[in-house]
């Protein structure tokens, strides 16, 4: 909004606000480290994924976990080792 009861030169102000506007603009490049992928000192690398549906009081149960993805990674395979135990 423009202060109507101080003289400013529309120039300036239409440049301070287009400014304003694109120094909040992301870069358009990017940022060529997080193309890179994240260094993992697993054996087997993760590459694929997998969803499933569980309840919400599942989903809040896992999420309160301290690493929810690596819980969940190894009560799967405790399970797939149980049946191949069988």
């Amino acid at each position: 909004m423009i202060p109507t009861d101080l003289k400013v030169d529309w120039n300036v102000y239409i440049l301070i606000k287009l400014y304003s506007y694109l120094s909040t603009m992301p870069n358009p490049k990017g940022n060529p480290q997080n193309l890179e992928p994240a260094p993992s000192n697993r054996e087997d690398k993760l590459t694929d994924n997998l969803s499933f549906r569980v309840t919400k009081d599942m989903k809040e149960e896992v999420k309160a976990q301290d690493d929810p993805p690596e819980f969940c990674r190894r009560a799967i395979q405790e399970a797939l080792d149980k049946k191949k135990a069988k």
